[in-house]
């Protein structure tokens, strides 16, 4: 019973030092313009992200802003047109940036007329 509550306890303890935002979406000929806050408190050490995009009509803008307005990552994937139609785009995005200024940071997900998929996860870890 002492090792099921010291368990326990370090668990606690290790999800207190990661807060997780995470989600997915699925486009079928949509549009869509959306901004996901993402609070990074103060005394945050670093934002870990991972981003995966993948278009298979049309186009899809994701962005990624800090409070100071610097973009962290900026990415526009649509299809490719070939000689026997189109092809589907896609790109993955995932870094470790350290928290410089503490504050609202934005993940903006814009998309015309798109059909694919959109996943991310982000996690702000504190000391």
């Amino acid at each position: 019973m002492k090792k099921l509550l010291f368990f326990l306890l370090v668990l606690g303890a290790v999800q207190a030092k990661a807060q997780v935002i995470k989600g997915s979406i699925e486009l079928r000929d949509s549009a869509i313009n959306r901004s996901i806050p993402i609070e990074v408190p103060a005394g945050a050490k670093s934002v870990k992200y991972d981003v995966k995009v993948y278009a298979d009509v049309g186009e899809i803008k994701v962005t990624l802003t800090e409070p100071s307005t610097k973009k962290s990552f900026n990415v526009t994937i649509g299809t490719k047109a070939s000689s026997t139609g189109h092809e589907p785009s896609k790109a993955e995005m995932s870094d470790d940036v350290s928290v410089k200024i503490p504050g609202n940071w934005t993940f903006y997900i814009r998309a015309e007329n798109a059909t694919g998929t959109i996943s991310y996860e982000f996690e702000i870890l504190k000391p």
